[in-house]
């Protein structure tokens, strides 16, 4: 055999060996057929992952969201969940004439709960005391200590002026232009101005000042706590429905602080331009109305004297009104509620006037 066929030979036993080695069992593998089967395995698995995100019958892709069923068309006069638009005019309920006041309010709470007016949330407190008989006609919850808002300021005041008759504060032209502005319109500046005053320009003593003068004078749910802060949202101060009927009965007995000093509250009151206790049909009749409101979030309230003298057989009332929700609701809540109280006030009045008082 010549040396050319051997090595031909040598060469071809070589190869032979190295690929049975190469794929026997437990064998290592050279960098480059490792490489290759890596790659091989990795196209595998990217198919397989394909295969995964394909779609299967009846079900949806993940990573996308569903198709959202069309809201139902809204009626006219409501928003969100069925709430009505803020001012919207509430249809009244038609009502036995027959039945007590107590329960004519009562039915017209509910009524208002129904359609929508009053929230699950809404917590209602309301006193109608009648002035003439000196009687209470309804309470409802009156007791209950609310959030006061600028329900605070008429004690404020009561408390300046028993200071002026003590002669502790001289009651100059500012401190009764501050009155003015602090109940005529709601002033919050002049409140807290007024209660340093009263503290001699410490308003912690201020507080002091008013408490101790409304526990001696038996209002039990009041208390001052604060200052009104910026952007009137003040949520410390108290009081109660029961609380605001007995100032303005006392006030019209002339029974605070003096008839002089009461005179002088009631008339300050009487220029109150916030209305919702003085409906336009309570205008329209020529009824004045004393009284003063409280709104911040999550409540609104109006407390005073609606005086129907003028009205043949009608007597004189106090009504005292809070819907407070503790979950300080946005989205027009308050204008809603503003609107409650309108409706009941009227409703009210409309059934004094025409004699219901048992």
């Amino acid at each position: 055999m010549t040396l050319f066929k051997k090595k031909s030979l040598f060469s071809l036993l070589t190869a032979l060996l190295f690929l049975l080695a190469s794929t026997a069992p437990g064998a290592e593998q050279s960098p480059a057929s490792a490489a290759t089967k890596s790659q091989a395995l990795s196209k595998e698995k990217a198919k397989s992952k394909k295969i995964k995100k394909r779609k299967t019958p009846g079900k949806s892709s993940p990573g996308k969201k569903k198709k959202r069923r069309a809201a139902a068309p809204k009626t006219p006069g409501s928003v969100g969940k069925n709430r009505p638009v803020p001012g919207t005019p509430i249809k009244p309920l038609s009502l036995n004439a027959n039945g007590s006041l107590q329960n004519l309010v009562e039915n017209e709470i509910l009524y208002l709960r129904a359609i929508k007016h009053l929230q699950s949330g809404d917590e209602v407190s309301l006193q109608i005391y009648d002035l003439s008989e000196k009687k209470m006609l309804v309470d409802i919850n009156g007791t209950i200590t609310r959030n006061a808002a600028s329900l605070i300021k008429p004690f404020v005041m009561l408390t300046v002026y028993d200071q002026v008759s003590r002669q502790e504060l001289p009651e100059t032209p500012v401190l009764v232009h501050q009155m003015e502005r602090m109940i005529a319109v709601s002033d919050n500046q002049a409140t807290n101005q007024l209660i340093r005053r009263l503290g001699h320009g410490d308003p912690v003593q201020g507080f002091l000042a008013i408490n101790v003068l409304l526990r001696k004078l038996g209002f039990h749910q009041t208390k001052v706590k604060e200052l009104i802060p910026d952007g009137g949202r003040t949520y410390l101060n108290q009081t109660s429905a029961a609380d605001a009927t007995l100032f303005f009965s006392q006030l019209y007995e002339q029974k605070l602080v003096s008839p002089h000093f009461s005179q002088k509250m009631n008339e300050i009151l009487l220029k109150n331009v916030h209305d919702r206790i003085e409906t336009y049909q309570i205008k329209q009749d020529g009824a004045a109305v004393a009284d003063k409101t409280g709104y911040v979030r999550g409540l609104n309230a109006d407390c005073g004297i609606v005086y129907q003298k003028n009205q043949p057989g009608a007597h004189d009332y106090v009504l005292s009104v809070f819907i407070e929700n503790k979950a300080k609701p946005g989205e027009g809540w308050g204008k809603r509620k503003s609107t409650v109280i309108r409706y009941l006030s009227d409703r009210i009045y409309q059934n004094l006037k025409n004699g219901c008082k048992s």
